[in-house]
């Protein structure tokens, strides 16, 4: 009997474990498929001639941000429209036309005395390019800091609280 029960406890581990999978592949596959679009729609456009990083932002409206090379070789960034009717206003700037990542978050981390951040990536609000800064707070609070891309400026912040 006990048997039988180990048996069916496995036999019902491995099907959920199954499903865990399924379902994590189904949520992350229109992501991915949606990253293959978007680079090739730069490269097929000439916004770039590479791409080497790509990612996903989604503040007030989503974007891909891509690094990679010009027409010249010049390291650059392309902010692209989650929205396939919006894509003739993607913004394409040379790196170094803004704010360092490195410069922006030892500015932050001093300002706001904080010592890790979960994240700090480049997106877009406003149609204004940014760096997303995301930390947990000492006041158990998940803080969300944005800071302009162009010229460091602070541009707005906010926290949820993450109590019990």
């Amino acid at each position: 009997m006990k048997k039988k029960l180990a048996i069916a406890a496995m036999v019902l581990a491995l099907v959920f474990i199954g499903l865990g999978l399924f379902m994590y592949h189904s949520i992350r596959s229109p992501l991915l498929e949606g990253a293959d679009e978007a680079s090739d729609y730069l490269l097929n456009n000439n916004l770039l001639q590479t791409v080497e990083d790509l990612s996903f932002y989604h503040g007030g409206e989503g974007y891909w941000v891509a690094v990679g090379d010009n027409e010249d070789g010049e390291k650059s960034i392309a902010w692209l429209s989650y929205d396939t009717e919006d894509r003739e206003n993607t913004l394409v700037l040379p790196a170094d036309s803004g704010v360092s990542k490195e410069e922006v978050k030892a500015e932050v981390s001093e300002e706001l005395n904080v010592e890790s951040f979960d994240s700090v990536r480049l997106g877009m609000e406003d149609g204004r390019p940014i760096y997303e800064f995301t930390y947990n707070s000492a006041q158990q609070a998940r803080v969300f800091y944005y800071m302009s891309f162009e010229t460091g400026e602070y541009v707005k912040s906010y926290s949820v609280s993450i109590n019990p």
